[in-house]
């Protein structure tokens, strides 16, 4: 049986869907560009390398693509023998120790350039803009300079204290130097989202603070810092996320160098995970890409692991009442009794 409306209805139904065109119709108008391009380079590549990881995928000839299930994740994490299991392992070591040294130096380091920026010494928006100037320089750019103040033999460095150092030949001095440069390029960015969690914090706390006899150390330990937790929260997660896929800064200093024999293994002493990828890709086997998927989904599921912990360990949580609750039912109780 056919349904009737009457006019009424009609007209309050065609009402909202112009009415939602009218208010949501720019918004999608301006957000098409964004969503396509998220769909094609973002949702679209993950699909295609979450299906490339179960193959064996030869880009130079399709007609080779074999499925192998989960052969390549069984060579990666299980397979001693094989050399993409050592080679996926070593270069975890090494970023697992690089995100180890980076991150608290990367939050520890703009916390206390943003604390004290934060009272406004003389020249203070000068030295603001000074520590934030390394962050617009592009990775390369960065590599060049301190290639220029690094090397061994007409470094800066070497000619101002007149030695001979080899800066990136040898492995505690290369991991010195990468650090250095991580930190200088990448320390702008948490000293902005510090500095504007700086300018949030309640003033009247701090008063109350000052009135209770509190130093300025007292306040910054109980009151500042803990203010400006959700910016401590965020800038730990992504200095995290951005070590775990550090690339750039190794590539154009070492390259992943230098090597050495380890047994009768040549290692390459500061290979991160994300330039041995690059090794596999840029070769001449042509056949490693389903591994290299593989590979690149099993680093993504390690960061998901440790930013789901940190998330947990940071977690806010009520304060208890469990007690109070116990107590005010005991109260409760005793009322009743009498």
């Amino acid at each position: 049986m056919e349904k009737r409306i009457t006019k009424e209805e009609y007209a309050l139904k065609r009402s909202k869907e112009a009415s939602f065109f009218k208010r949501y119709g720019a918004a999608f108008f301006f957000l098409a560009p964004y969503i396509a391009f998220f769909l094609l380079f973002t949702v679209y590549p993950l699909f295609y390398g979450i299906v490339m990881s179960f193959m064996k995928f030869n880009v130079a000839d399709f007609s080779q693509n074999q499925w192998r299930g989960l052969t390549n994740y069984r060579n990666i994490l299980f397979n001693p023998n094989s050399s993409y299991f050592k080679g996926f392992w070593w270069g975890m070591r090494n970023t697992v120790l690089f995100s180890l040294i980076l991150v608290p130096l990367g939050v520890i380091l703009p916390l206390i350039m943003a604390v004290v920026i934060n009272f406004e010494p003389k020249g203070y928006k000068f030295f603001r803009a000074l520590i934030y100037l390394p962050s617009i320089l592009p990775v390369t750019a960065s590599g060049v300079i301190f290639s220029a103040l690094f090397s061994q033999n007409f470094g800066y460095i070497n000619q101002w204290t007149n030695q001979l150092t080899n800066w990136l030949g040898t492995p505690n001095t290369a991991w010195f130097v990468i650090i250095l440069l991580c930190l200088w390029g990448g320390w702008g960015g948490n000293f902005i989202i510090l500095s504007a969690g700086l300018k949030n914090v309640d003033k009247s706390l701090l008063e109350a603070a000052s009135v209770d006899g509190c130093g300025t150390w007292k306040k910054i330990i109980s009151v500042t810092l803990p203010a400006i937790k959700p910016q401590l929260i965020l800038c730990i997660f992504t200095t995290i996320i951005g070590y775990f896929g550090l690339y750039g800064q190794v590539y154009v200093l070492t390259g992943g160098g230098p090597s050495i024999m380890i047994g009768d293994t040549n290692r390459l002493m500061t290979q991160t995970i994300m330039t041995y990828l690059q090794s596999l890709i840029t070769g001449t086997n042509y056949n490693v890409f389903g591994m290299v998927s593989a590979m690149g989904l099993t680093l993504g599921f390690f960061i998901g692991l440790v930013t789901a912990l940190q998330l947990t360990v940071t977690k806010e949580r009520p304060s208890g009442n469990k007690k109070a609750k116990e107590y005010a039912e005991y109260l409760q109780r005793k009322e009743n009794a009498q």
